[in-house]
């Protein structure tokens, strides 16, 4: 091989090294980062089925808050802002879009209380 090529392969390998590096410092960040509060009243919501947000009572999954199952749980936790999104937002869309009133779609501050945090606790298995 060629200095030239030796020199590609080694600044491929370089980058393909930076690469892996940012990923897993993103992905330690998001794990460890703490989940904003969420204003949340069960009584707004009492037409939606349980099993909806709760399935880890229904699958057996788990016992605790959904916040802290998916924050612990690396490949969950990659996850959870899409996820919580996904399922909240889309639902209230849904209703917004039938006519009906419905949760915030749109305003952060309709579903977070940026005044508080939810730290993750590990919980021992």
């Amino acid at each position: 091989m060629s200095r030239r090529s030796l020199s590609l392969i080694a600044v491929v390998a370089g980058l393909l090294a930076l690469v892996a590096g940012i990923r897993a410092l993103r992905e330690h960040a998001i794990v460890s980062a703490p989940l904003t509060a969420i204003v949340f009243d069960h009584q707004d919501h009492f037409a939606v089925k349980c099993a909806t947000c709760h399935h880890n009572f229904f699958d057996d999954t788990g016992r605790d808050s959904c916040y802290f199952c998916h924050k612990q749980r690396p490949e969950l936790a990659l996850n959870v802002q899409r996820d919580f999104h996904t399922l909240c937002r889309d639902c209230h869309a849904q209703v917004a879009n039938a006519g009906y009133d419905s949760g915030p779609v749109r305003r952060c501050d309709g579903c977070h209380d940026w005044s508080v945090t939810q730290q993750v606790v590990p919980v021992e298995r």
